[in-house]
């Protein structure tokens, strides 16, 4: 193995490491918040899919390290994840739906590839692995494009506060490094997915950057000046209205800061004062 190689080898273990706890950041949001927000659970069931077909992928072909060890990660760190977000989620329905879909693709998964390593479907170990392969770049795809589900919110909201943007760089860094490090251990199985998951993230990358994340500060009204008749000055908040925008609830928004309004602490002093 060449210096160059050995130095993608340890990249590819820390972006798939990057990826795995992609999700932290707004799952520590949720378990502070006590609510999940705008947070979507879908990357993280379609990373754990991915995580199982990557297992067995690694298993078959031989790629304990870092293939299989990564993946095997994955599979703890979105249980963790799927965890916090089903106690503080208030539509467990749709959660179940997802979680079903996940668990049937599962169970067909594993007992696909039980019954190949037991020599029931009458193929080879690599010709299993090699079918794990192509079924990889489904999930991969799936992966890198489930933050484009709430696409539609995006653009009328005008923000990606529900598009996961950890998630969404980390498979972009991911996808580059594991591109070049497929090409080094000529592994087609492992090209392909990445190049489409790459395509993927980059899509996302530049919706960050038309549409970037309603912040905190963003919600700050505007304040005008007014004077009353009694000679003190007063300040009353301005909301503009925006054509197009979609009206969200930001008080489900783990991005909703309430602001008491400066007009209600002026107008108490001027009524003290006329008193």
């Amino acid at each position: 193995m060449s210096v160059v190689q050995s130095v993608f080898q340890v990249l590819s273990i820390i972006t798939a490491i990057f990826v795995r706890f992609s999700p932290l950041p707004d799952f520590r949001r949720i378990y502070t918040a006590k609510k999940v927000g705008e947070v979507q659970i879908l990357p993280v069931v379609t990373l754990f899919t991915n995580c199982v077909v990557l297992v067995w992928y690694g298993y078959l072909s031989d790629d304990i390290f870092p293939l299989l060890a990564t993946a095997v990660l994955g599979l703890v760190t979105c249980s963790g994840f799927t965890s916090i977000f089903y106690y503080y989620t208030d539509d467990r329905r749709a959660v179940h739906k997802i979680l079903l879909w996940a668990l049937l693709f599962i169970v067909l998964v594993c007992a696909y590839g039980t019954l190949g390593v037991c020599g029931l479907t009458g193929q080879s170990d690599h010709s299993v692995g090699t079918a794990f392969g192509a079924i990889s770049i489904v999930t991969s795809v799936a992966l890198c494009g489930s933050p484009l589900a709430t696409i539609r919110r995006v653009v009328r909201a005008k923000s990606t506060a529900s598009m996961p943007f950890t998630l969404s760089l980390a498979n972009f860094t991911n996808g580059a490094v594991w591109i070049v490090y497929s090409v080094m251990i000529k592994d087609i199985w492992v090209f392909i997915p990445n190049v489409m998951g790459f395509v993927l993230s980059s899509i996302q990358m530049v919706i960050y950057v038309i549409y970037p994340s309603t912040s905190a500060e963003d919600l700050q009204p505007e304040t005008a000046v007014i004077y009353p008749a009694l000679d003190h000055e007063a300040s009353i908040s301005v909301i503009i209205a925006t054509p197009g925008k979609e009206k969200l609830d930001r008080k489900d928004s783990l991005d909703y800061v309430a602001i008491r309004s400066p007009s209600m602490r002026c107008l108490s002093s001027v009524s003290i004062e006329r008193h």
